[in-house]
């Protein structure tokens, strides 16, 4: 992000992002938008209740408060944690999550103490939880955090983002669900600033929990009037990891067996794996590949190795409308049994599926036909 820096003296700085904001303030314009839309929500029953709700959440995370006592965390604290976590709601096998979790991070004792009270910069420390513990991503870690310290941390969540570009923040990297521990720093700052407004307005104990609650329903609000509106335009760019969490999760929603990041092959490390058992047919594998950017034929290249997988009956190359043109025609002159086998899935529809999916799921949560020990 561009930003002007100018010296306000010998020992302080003035740091003015695009459009004339401060860092410490909020542009003219996102006062407004809060404003009005605060207006709106505050006046709204479900803002009310969830509001009582959400400051109950913190106690998920009492077995993180102190290195004591996540050296006495159990198994069970951790179900009960990761089973009420928003960032897990939607799925309908939590077991699945939860097995994965315990099976895959042997240290996360470890990860949870060094993410939490480390030495190193939090930055760093968030970095590298993100990258050492599997089966954690962004929303599940922020939301860990801000549960763990509601004033300090904020969630970023894909909810979260897209209310942040309806109130005019552009200036944060909403287009990403990878973020570094910088620039999650920077997005607390601004989360920070819409609590201390909505403080203004007469939420006196707003946190982070009750900024999230806002963005949520500001998302919600704009979503039903959005409905009414054209459908959008195709998308040019995305997110890599968002859009290949997006897909296994959809797999699981299915009822497959899903993984990322799987070695499938001799050479071929494939971004997401879908699986399942089918009585006298064995196990039925499908590949998918998400192609941002860079060379087609290396992503024709790990295609084609993967097929070489006989569990593998399709591979999937998952790209924009325009990208996937681009290598159906480097695909032409490859042999027929190849062509066949490869199939194309729109960005778009990847994530338009996800949504669909994910409201699905979360309405027959509802019904609580599973239910849940915690």
């Amino acid at each position: 992000m561009m930003k002007m820096i100018w010296m306000i003296n010998d020992s302080s700085t003035l740091i003015i992002y695009p459009g004339g904001r401060t860092m410490g303030e909020l542009l003219r314009e996102q006062r407004e938008k809060i404003r009005n839309y605060y207006k709106i929500i505050s006046k709204l029953p479900e803002f009310q209740n969830e509001e009582k709700l959400r400051h109950e959440r913190p106690s998920l995370v009492d077995f993180l408060r102190s290195p004591k006592k996540i050296d006495r965390m159990s198994e069970l604290d951790l179900r009960k944690m990761i089973s009420n976590l928003w960032a897990y709601g939607s799925w309908t096998n939590i077991d699945y999550v939860i097995e994965g979790i315990i099976k895959e991070n042997p240290d996360l004792k470890e990860r949870f103490k060094e993410l939490l009270y480390g030495n190193e910069p939090f930055e760093e420390r968030f970095n590298k939880f993100l990258k050492n513990v599997k089966h954690f991503g962004p929303a599940a870690v922020t939301e860990i955090l801000c549960l763990y310290d509601p004033q300090k941390y904020g969630i970023w969540n894909d909810r979260s983002r897209k209310a942040l570009k309806i109130l005019g923040f552009d200036e944060l990297p909403l287009n990403k669900y990878y973020i570094t521990g910088a620039e999650y720093n920077r997005i607390n700052e601004t989360l920070k600033l819409i609590a201390k407004e909505l403080q203004t307005l007469g939420h006196k104990d707003a946190d982070l929990i009750i900024v999230d609650l806002f963005l949520w329903l500001v998302w919600k609000y704009e979503t039903k009037e959005k409905k009414k509106e054209k459908p959008p335009g195709p998308i040019e760019d995305f997110d890599h990891n968002e859009i290949r969490d997006f897909i296994k999760e959809i797999g699981i929603w299915l009822g497959f067996e899903a993984n990322t990041e799987e070695l499938i092959a001799k050479g071929a490390q494939v971004d997401v794996v879908w699986r399942v058992k089918i009585a006298n047919l064995g196990v039925i594998t499908y590949v998918f590949e998400v192609h941002r950017k860079g060379s087609i034929d290396s992503l024709i290249l790990n295609l084609q190795k993967a097929i070489s997988n006989p569990t593998v009956q399709k591979v999937i190359a998952v790209s924009t409308e325009e990208q996937i043109e681009r290598i159906k025609k480097e695909v032409e002159p490859l042999p027929e049994n190849f062509r066949k086998m490869l199939g194309y899935w729109n960005v778009a529809d990847v994530i338009n599926t996800h949504e669909k999916l994910a409201e699905v799921i979360e309405s027959l949560s509802k019904l609580e036909l599973v239910k849940s020990q915690f």
